[in-house]
């Protein structure tokens, strides 16, 4: 018989009171990645034998997704939701996190491949904590997070990686990061809400990313009316600008500033800087430009703020910003306003207010962070 043509049940000795269903014509790939993924999962002698029971039956219910005739969008949906292996006492595999993403998503074959992959979601996930601890400050699994993902950075041992990203993906602090990265992207739409269109508690997660698009135009139009920009297409050739903090203009001293006050404004400047222009933060660093493109300004950590950790006068503990200022010469190519290059350190200082204050007043207008004349004061006391 047959129903809709779906199914047949065969009446032949040898197959007796077995159904056949035809297999549907879309999603079959998707689906099978997760069953391939499955079996390789449950060869792992550490995961597998642990996991195997919770894992067949997730099989079973994925294997029979290949019959239904249920929309794509809904099997997207329930793959999702099977992706989430229980293994009891609150514990859960996610077997997302076992995929290589390259564009779409795969198995990982090899074992050079599987590390080459985690490298890739180390870094960018290193990216995204970075801002989140900017913010989280108290959060201690956020930290134990970011620590361990340093561990496994360094490591070139594909048993070592596998076992701690496995202890990761078990622990449950996956899920607590992207829930706190969740609250924080709502957080840093919020600014935005009457302007697109729609109650960011009732976004979806696709909303959510349509969203960020239209911020990025939006956070465009508000710098152009101040006559900056943000260097969006070649951020990589001030990198080795990053690599060392500036020796005054950051978080780590009192000394240009006058007093902690000013330097801890300074330090919650740039976190509302980051915060309203920069959610991934990939590169560490936000550049700014002059319309004119004769002056930029780096924002942002330097290198080896990352490998160190800041302790503020509240017993916080955060990353040290830092604030460099660069000058294009004839070619067009910019390069570091230095103190050396200066006849006179009172020149230096001078030159940096004039650059620096008119810059940091028009972005602290718009992250709601008017400068205080403290602030302002604590560049004249160089001249």
């Amino acid at each position: 018989m047959s129903d809709k043509g779906r199914f047949e049940t065969y009446y032949a000795k040898e197959d007796s009171g077995k159904v056949a269903f035809e297999l549907r014509k879309d999603c079959l790939e998707d689906i099978q990645k997760y069953i391939d993924l499955i079996d390789e999962i449950k060869k792992s002698e550490d995961i597998g034998k642990t996991a195997e029971p919770a894992l067949d039956e997730v099989r079973y219910q994925i294997e029979s997704l290949k019959y239904t005739d249920i929309p794509a969008e809904e099997v997207k949906k329930k793959l999702n939701k099977y992706s989430r292996v229980p293994l009891g006492d609150g514990k859960f595999i996610h077997l997302s996190s076992f995929l290589a993403s390259t564009g779409e998503q795969r198995v990982v074959k090899t074992e050079e491949e599987y590390i080459q992959q985690v490298k890739k979601m180390v870094d960018n996930t290193k990216s995204n904590l970075t801002n989140l601890l900017i913010f989280r400050e108290e959060d201690e699994h956020l930290k134990g997070f970011f620590d361990e993902l340093q561990v496994i950075e360094k490591s070139t041992n594909y048993s070592d990686v596998k076992q701690r990203m496995d202890h990761l993906t078990m622990s449950g602090i996956i899920k607590h990061y992207n829930e706190i990265k969740l609250e924080f992207l709502r957080k840093w739409l919020a600014p935005f809400e009457e302007k697109l269109g729609k109650s960011i508690s009732e976004m979806s997660s696709k909303e959510m990313q349509e969203a960020l698009g239209q911020v990025e135009n939006l956070k465009k139009k508000e710098l152009e009316q101040v006559g900056i920009r943000i260097n969006a297409e070649t951020p990589d050739v001030f990198r080795p600008y990053n690599k060392e903090k500036h020796e005054l203009m950051n978080g780590d001293t009192t000394e240009f500033w006058g007093f902690p006050e000013q330097r801890d404004e300074f330090v919650e400047l740039v976190k509302k800087i980051i915060n309203r222009f920069s959610f991934k933060l990939e590169t560490h660093y936000l550049v700014f430009e002059s319309a004119d493109k004769k002056m930029a300004y780096l924002v942002g950590f330097p290198d080896d703020a990352f490998s160190q950790q800041k302790k503020l006068k509240d017993g916080g503990v955060g990353l040290t910003p830092h604030l460099k200022v660069l000058i294009a010469n004839k070619s067009g190519e910019f390069q570091e306003l230095r103190k050396d290059d200066m006849e006179k350190p009172s020149e230096y200082y001078r030159v940096l207010k004039t650059a620096v204050v008119p810059f940091l007043a028009s972005l602290s207008m718009m992250v709601d962070a008017p400068l205080s004349k403290e602030f302002k004061d604590a560049f004249d006391m160089w001249l």
